[in-house]
């Protein structure tokens, strides 16, 4: 889910064109830091994943910091792809506007969860973003990508507020930052692991579906 800055993006996503080549070393970068962390994986290490050469792959790509800004912007143009097939079939068609609510953010929760290093990855590339190290011809279009499944979940609200099953007026957009925010801090530290015993992982997808079903109580009547 995404930052919502002033206003939630809902104009169609123009995504980067590239070659075969350049999306093939993209794809090998997401998976490496999916697996590994960004901080763990070198250029080296992506150029012999995409077998192409470390010189053609700064070439194309200049640094980490860009290519990682692609994996992002991919990442979440696949999280589009998987909303617009929920939202296009016909089960999710016939629920009330609630159920569909919660449907989009337990899906959310299900890639946090078992797309292994999904949270994480997103995390430190935002600290990358605060950093001032993402090239700013590319943050538009990564903010674009966060914001482009909003509008599932607003049509969703919308819809509950029309057919009773969500009761509670609210600023959505700030709901919808609100809960993306905490679904995926915790999601980040569910997946870096127990730092003390207290901690308890051990049902990790429990403290998740949690925060889902508190956010969706409290819109019902």
């Amino acid at each position: 889910m995404a930052d919502s800055r002033q206003e939630m993006h809902s104009a169609p996503v123009t995504y980067p064109t590239m070659s075969t080549s350049d999306a093939r070393a993209v794809e090998c970068a997401a998976q490496l830091f999916l697996e590994r962390g960004l901080g763990a994986v070198r250029m080296t290490d992506i150029a012999n994943a995409a077998e192409v050469g470390v010189a053609t792959l700064y070439r194309h790509f200049s640094t980490k910091t860009t290519i990682a800004a692609y994996a992002a912007i991919m990442l979440w143009q696949q999280l589009e792809t998987s909303y617009d097939s929920i939202v296009g079939s016909d089960e999710y068609r016939a629920m009330n506007g609630a159920g569909q609510l919660e449907r989009l953010l337990r899906t959310y929760c299900d890639i946090c969860i078992y797309r292994k290093g999904f949270a994480v990855f997103v995390d430190d590339l935002d600290r990358l973003i605060l950093g001032g190290d993402v090239p700013a011809s590319m943050l538009g279009t990564y903010e674009a990508a966060l914001g482009s499944v909003y509008p599932h979940f607003s049509d969703a609200y919308e819809r509950g507020r029309t057919d009773g099953s969500i009761a509670r007026e609210v600023d959505f957009a700030l709901f919808y930052r609100t809960v993306g925010h905490a679904l995926l801090s915790v999601a980040a530290k569910l997946s870096r692991g127990e730092v003390i015993s207290s901690d308890d992982f051990s049902h990790a997808s429990d403290e998740l579906d949690c925060l889902v079903e508190i956010a969706v109580a409290s819109l019902k009547p």
